[in-house]
């Protein structure tokens, strides 16, 4: 009598197990790879190379911000598909195309300074960015969109892994709320 019991109960087990499994592997993490750059193109364009600041899960990753390391520049990133740029990225990059995820550069920060920058000539301009590893290189395309044009391939640049930056794991003190007279900014995490 017990028996069917437990057969019964097998399927609710594993139910439940994954249920409490499936999030906490799909939960994002926050990381930071700072990256130099290793050609002479890439060096022109950012001296000293680019700091990525990515939320990163078992499924997938996702670039928010790029930080010019050392210097002040910084773009936000937001996901975007072949429809935004126009036509497939793998017309532009071949196989290339494939295995990089593709970000619109916003207008937010520096971002359209970069835009002028990286694709002279361009309204918007698409970065596609290979997979965020540690210790290994990383190739990002430059794409740039113009009104009347068809997408073109402004700038190929190439990087090296520098480092991942340790981030804290508490939470930031923030400016006390109740002095009216403190202007001081929110604290926050990247």
């Amino acid at each position: 009598m017990t028996r069917p019991t437990l057969r019964l109960s097998r399927p609710w087990l594993i139910a439940g197990l994954i249920l409490v499994l499936v999030p906490s592997v799909a939960a994002a993490r926050r990381l930071i790879y700072s990256y130099d750059s290793t050609t002479p193109v890439t060096r022109q364009m950012t001296e000293n190379g680019l700091t990525f600041i990515f939320d990163k899960s078992f499924i997938n990753t996702r670039v928010l911000k790029i930080i010019e390391t050392q210097d002040v520049g910084e773009a936000e990133l937001k996901p975007a598909s072949d429809h935004d740029l126009g036509e497939p990225q793998s017309h532009l990059l071949g196989e290339a195309g494939r295995s990089h995820d593709l970000y619109e550069i916003t207008a937010a920060a520096n971002g359209l300074a970069l835009v002028k920058a990286l694709c002279p000539g361009a309204d918007h301009a698409f970065l596609a960015i290979g997979p965020l590893k540690s210790d290994r290189p990383l190739t990002v395309f430059a794409i740039g969109r113009a009104a009347g044009r068809p997408a073109w391939l402004c700038e190929t640049l190439d990087y090296g892994f520098h480092g991942e930056w340790a981030l804290p794991n508490y939470d930031l003190p923030q400016p006390d709320r109740t002095d009216r007279f403190n202007d001081a900014p929110t604290n926050h995490r990247y």
